[in-house]
């Protein structure tokens, strides 16, 4: 058994996003990492500009925090547009790793400018969440995270926690899309992950109002549109099968 995907995998847990990565690519947002400081010490939250894919190979795929929908993308066009691996350091602030955080977390919050000594924090997460979700796992480490990390500084500076917080607005509202999103062509994508209920919705958008793929301003081609609907999955029936 593989221990990871054949390909970089973006899970969603509402099928609507599914038509808009399919029209407009893959877009950027920033997200709130916390960052472990040590047992009984507060927490850092960065807000960091990124866009998150994952290699969980697919027996997994109904034992993980994510979506019943999803888009698979292939390792080359993931390693063309400069995908690394997130780095799961442990929740131990005597391991070296861990210190190393902590030291970044530190030159975070005195230097913002100085970005070469905490850019690391765009690709390190904890192993466990420090803050349990309620209804999710704690284990990061089980999500084969990877990421890309729009750079620091650059007009999508990284966020403090009240920046953030005031970038997120009221809880449940849409997040504002930021940078240039990661664009892709039909052949870019291995298969599209859609929940049973929403096949249909999918197959229409496909063949009826999609104008453009990924991004690009050149219309699909009718070939195209054939092609992606031969990529469609459905996760009940992967789970069903594996």
């Amino acid at each position: 058994m593989n221990i990871y995907s054949n390909s970089f995998f973006q899970r969603v847990g509402d099928y609507s996003v599914i038509e808009k990565i399919l029209e407009e690519g893959f877009k950027a947002f920033y997200c709130c990492e916390e960052i472990f400081r040590g047992k009984g010490v507060p927490s850092t939250f960065i807000g960091i500009p990124m866009i998150s894919f994952c290699d969980i190979p697919l027996v997994h795929v109904a034992t993980n925090n994510y979506g019943k929908c999803g888009m698979a993308m292939s390792r080359r066009w993931g390693r063309a547009r400069h995908l690394e691996p997130v780095l799961y350091y442990p929740n131990d602030k005597s391991c070296q790793s861990t210190k190393m955080i902590i030291k970044a977390a530190d030159s975070f919050l005195t230097n913002r400018e100085n970005a070469d000594a905490f850019r690391i924090l765009g690709y390190a997460k904890p192993m466990s969440k420090p803050t349990p979700h309620r209804g999710k796992s704690s284990d990061n480490y089980a999500e084969r995270e990877w990421r890309k990390v729009y750079a620091n500084p650059s007009p999508l500076r990284w966020k403090t926690k009240a920046e953030y917080d005031s970038y997120r607005g009221a809880s449940g509202t849409p997040k504002t899309a930021v940078g240039l999103p990661l664009q892709f062509k039909v052949g870019d994508i291995d298969f599209i992950l859609v929940n049973k209920a929403n096949v249909q919705n999918l197959q229409n958008y496909i063949m009826t109002r999609l104008n453009h793929v990924g991004g690009s301003s050149t219309s699909i081609t009718q070939q195209e549109r054939w092609d992606l609907l031969s990529k469609i999955l459905v996760y009940e029936d992967l789970v069903h099968n594996l």
